[in-house]
Parts: C-alpha cells; sequence; structure tokens
C-alpha cells in the first residue's frame, strides 16, 4: 500500500493521514538534537578550501511542528570550488527520478524554520563521501519511489549513503524513513 504512493510521480492521499498519525505518535521527538551550530564554519568560507567537504542538512517539514525532518547532502570535491545540493525530493521529474542535483540552492530552507547542519567531513575523510554521492546517486536503487512513511524518502537515501560510506552519523529520530531501503523495488 505504502510503496506505490509517489511511484512515478502519482500520489496516494491515504499517505497523508499515515503520515499525520506517525508524528502524532512520535510525540517528543522534536528538534532538540540540533547540533551546535557555531562549530561548523560558513559554508561559503569553505568554497575557495582545496580540500573536499560533504555536510548533512536538515529542516523541519512544513506542517509537522518539528516533528519531522527533510536531511540533504551538500557536496564539494577538493579542486571544485562550488557546492551540489543532493536528496530525494518528492517530485520525481528530474533526470534521476526522485533523486535531485541542485534542485534548490545548498543552504536553501523548505520554508518552515529553518536550516541547519548535522554533520560534515572536511578533507582526506570527506573525498570518499563526496565521490560517492556524486557517482552513485544516479544510481540509487530507490530513485523511481517515494513515499513519506514509511519510506522510500529522503531519509532512506541519506542513510543509504551512510551505510554505503562507512560514515558514522546517527540520524535524530525526527529524520523518519530512514530504515526503509528494504522497501525498493
Amino acid at each position: 500500500m505504502f510503496r506505490r504512493a509517489f511511484d512515478k510521480g502519482t500520489f496516494a492521499p491515504h499517505s497523508l493521514l499515515s503520515c499525520a498519525a506517525v508524528i502524532v505518535l512520535c510525540g517528543g521527538c522534536g528538534f532538540a538534537f540540533i547540533p551546535d551550530q557555531a562549530d561548523f564554519a560558513p559554508l561559503l568560507s569553505l568554497a575557495d578550501s582545496d580540500q573536499a567537504v560533504v555536510r548533512i542538512y536538515a529542516a523541519t517539514l512544513p506542517g509537522t511542528a518539528g516533528l519531522a525532518a527533510h536531511a540533504w547532502f551538500v557536496v564539494k570535491s577538493a579542486e571544485a570550488n562550488t557546492f551540489d545540493r543532493w536528496e530525494v525530493w518528492l517530485e520525481g521529474a528530474g533526470p534521476f527520478g526522485f533523486v535531485h542535483k541542485n534542485l534548490f540552492a545548498p543552504e536553501q530552507d523548505i520554508g518552515y524554520e529553518g536550516v541547519f547542519v548535522l554533520a560534515e567531513l572536511i578533507g582526506l575523510r570527506a573525498e570518499p563521501v563526496v565521490d560517492f554521492i556524486q557517482t552513485e546517486s544516479p544510481e540509487y536503487p530507490c530513485r523511481n519511489t517515494y513515499v513519506p512513511l514509511p519510506g522510500p524518502n529522503s531519509s532512506t537515501y541519506v542513510q543509504w549513503v551512510l551505510d554505503h560510506t562507512g560514515w558514522q552519523v546517527l540520524l535524530p529520530p525526527v529524520i523518519i524513513g530512514e530504515n526503509a531501503s528494504l522497501l525498493c523495488p
């Protein structure tokens, strides 16, 4: 029932009811997890660096009262001076299905309470993660399926990258759907 809710751009209203139920059940999951943003340099200050950079960003999903969030990657290879944003978004019109590159600006909010960094790698540790995101994201196994709940969704994509690169980041509970990779066709 859920897997086909957003397959190839179709929409199922019952999925929204499921989303609402999970958000209500989530209770106190809110954004108490936001890391101290003072630990992260402004993104533009890293543009001229000769080091690779990868960050996981998150933003509260509109209409969820802070109980659900959207996550994405912002990456820069060592030789580049611009950043690319990679994410799964609920519209599958891109050349990679629901996976999008630069659909929005790197730090652009999705319209609720602002954007924040969850984690980052800079330098040699970032290089294999950046390479994986840039080369493997177009082949993401769930690229043709999007289901708000239980997934696969944007959180499933973020967890897929983490799992395949060995980057040890524990996503907060408001990043819902990270364990839905088994639902991919």
